[in-house]
């Protein structure tokens, strides 16, 4: 499956396994380990400021993150 067709939160997951990085420590860079949890629990949509820290921390491209997906 071209990465084109994951969603974000599926890529940001991907990515941070390929990082080693665990979501506490993506919240400590974000600041707020309950918006993380949501974005990744599909709760919360993924935010101007969290597309940004995604770039930079995981090199996700942001045409990746800015895509359309589902919550749950």
């Amino acid at each position: 499956m071209p990465i084109s067709d994951i969603d974000p939160v599926e890529i940001i997951t991907i990515r941070m396994e390929e990082f080693g990085y665990k979501p506490a420590d993506i919240a400590r860079e974000y600041g707020d380990k309950g918006t993380i949890s949501k974005v990744l629990n599909y709760k919360q949509p993924l935010s101007l400021k969290m597309i940004r820290l995604f770039n930079r921390v995981l090199r996700i491209l942001t045409d990746l993150l800015t895509k359309g997906y589902n919550l749950s």
